[in-house]
């Protein structure tokens, strides 16, 4: 694929986003419709994709390598960003959560799939599963535990619990328990190509969707969010390092494919997980604000890192 060509796929993303943030502004596309669009998201379109990923992964054992290395590289960062919190004296006890994690559900799967077409979200999603883990292990009960009387065990069986109820891990859990049945082996048959249809067919409105309300979320005000763009800057920096020390070290030795490669850096040019805001407990405006406004500018930053990284064939 050419440098015109990668151009001409992300460009429809880009102007999808700005479409969501004028008819935002305009007031054509009002909150309630955002919030319907997430849950048409979450419930139906982005688990059909999902599935149908998760059940063409044609497992090997590198995969698992792989999976360990992307979970430890989510706890690096959280660490980091405590020593980085603690050694600058930042205030907000949200700042770790958003220096690690990564939206790969509601946006990094409509990205990768825009440019690679939808045959590429196995390769995706096998880097994602190891930052799906550590999301729903560790990263969701620690910030349960901030806001509530709930601890250890307790808090994990809320995470657990909530994870079980989400139409998401259901679509991965299945799509896996697929995959390792063996399933993919009959993808050329027309009964495999009949169920491929339909799962796609419901997966298609994802990238669109999401990308209108990424832009429904955008605020413009370089002025007033320099913490917020810090945050989302220092995210992406650390994380295609980390990226990069991967690959050198673990995935070319390995010889993986290269599409997994790109994946992995597609991967760590996303934001921090949007369900953050879902599981503050009575957050202060201020600390709201902070997380949504991060996400938000993360978004953008990491549609252009994106574009960045496809464009450089990394």
């Amino acid at each position: 694929m050419n440098t015109f060509e990668i151009v001409i796929k992300v460009i429809p993303i880009l102007v999808a986003i700005a479409l969501g943030y004028f008819l935002t502004r305009a007031g054509f596309l009002k909150e309630s419709m955002v919030d319907a669009f997430k849950k048409i998201v979450v419930n139906v379109t982005l688990p059909a994709g999902l599935f149908l990923a998760f059940i063409k992964i044609q497992f090997k054992v590198e995969y698992l390598i792989i999976i360990a290395c992307v979970f430890v590289t989510c706890f690096l960062l959280f660490l980091i960003a405590k020593l980085i919190a603690r050694v600058f004296s930042i205030k907000s006890k949200y700042f770790p959560f958003l220096l690690t994690g990564f939206e790969a559900g509601m946006m990094g799967y409509a990205l990768f799939t825009a440019v690679f077409g939808a045959d590429a979200a196995a390769d995706f999603a096998v880097v994602d599963i190891g930052q799906v883990v550590f999301v729903f292990l560790v990263f969701v009960p620690m910030i349960i535990n901030m806001g509530s009387s709930e601890k250890g065990l307790a808090s994990i069986k809320t995470s657990l619990k909530t994870a079980m109820k989400s139409p998401v891990i259901w679509a991965i859990i299945l799509g896996l328990a697929g995959s390792l049945a063996g399933l993919w082996a009959y993808e050329g048959s027309k009964v495999f190509a009949a169920f491929d249809n339909i799962f796609s067919f419901a997966s298609a409105p994802t990238a669109l969707l999401i990308c209108l309300v990424i832009g429904s979320g955008l605020k413009l005000s370089i002025k007033s969010m320099k913490m917020e763009i810090l945050t989302a800057l220092l995210k992406v920096a650390f994380a295609l390092l980390f990226a990069f020390i991967l690959v050198q070290t673990v995935l070319v030795p390995l010889g993986v494919d290269a599409r997994i490669i790109t994946a992995l850096y597609a991967l760590c040019c996303l934001p921090a997980p949007f369900v953050i805001p879902v599981f503050m407990k009575d957050p202060s405006t201020e600390d709201l604000n902070y997380v949504s406004n991060t996400l938000s500018i993360g978004s953008i930053i990491g549609v252009i890192c994106f574009t960045a990284v496809v464009l450089l064939g990394l």
